[in-house]
């Protein structure tokens, strides 16, 4: 399943690169900026919580950021699974909120393709913000290339 889904996403790269032609480039963070954590592709803040604190605590402390997390951002992994739609919805609110500069993943999964059906390009095309994620969220930075927004390839939250 895994290798189709790469296969699938090698195929939506090369046809999202013709529809591209130059990249918004989002405004940089700064100091007080507030941050979207979202739950993508899997429920893993639920799970480690933990982990999830230490990294929300981190972009504060050390960056200045200002974390909050999406409303389904820290629901179970079981949750997450069946929810896509909400876990687009998330995402999109993100987009649309005029507080929210940037939006990160809070962690890996291979769940992201099924946001696609539920996911308005010109959302993210009209409302560029820094979106930051690594592993799964590949498929959070295509949604951003066929909008034509730069999107950063990062570890996660």
């Amino acid at each position: 399943m895994k290798l189709l889904q790469a296969a699938c996403l090698i195929l939506i790269y090369y046809e999202m690169r013709k529809e591209t032609q130059s990249l918004i480039k989002p405004p940089k963070l700064n100091y007080g900026d507030t941050v979207a954590a979202i739950a993508s592709s899997w429920g893993g803040a639920a799970n480690f919580p933990y982990r999830f604190e230490v990294g929300k605590q981190r972009l504060e402390e050390i960056f200045g950021l200002r974390v909050l997390h999406t409303k389904h951002a820290l629901k179970s992994a079981e949750w997450i699974d069946q929810n896509p739609e909400a876990r687009a919805d998330d995402l999109m609110k993100a987009f649309l909120d005029p507080h929210t500069k940037a939006i990160i993943s809070n962690i890996r999964g291979d769940d992201s393709l099924r946001l696609i059906p539920f996911i308005d390009f010109n959302t993210i095309k009209n409302n560029p913000k820094v979106v930051m994620g690594y592993s799964d969220t590949t498929v959070t930075h295509f949604m951003c290339l066929k909008a034509g927004l730069a999107s950063f390839m990062v570890h996660l939250l």
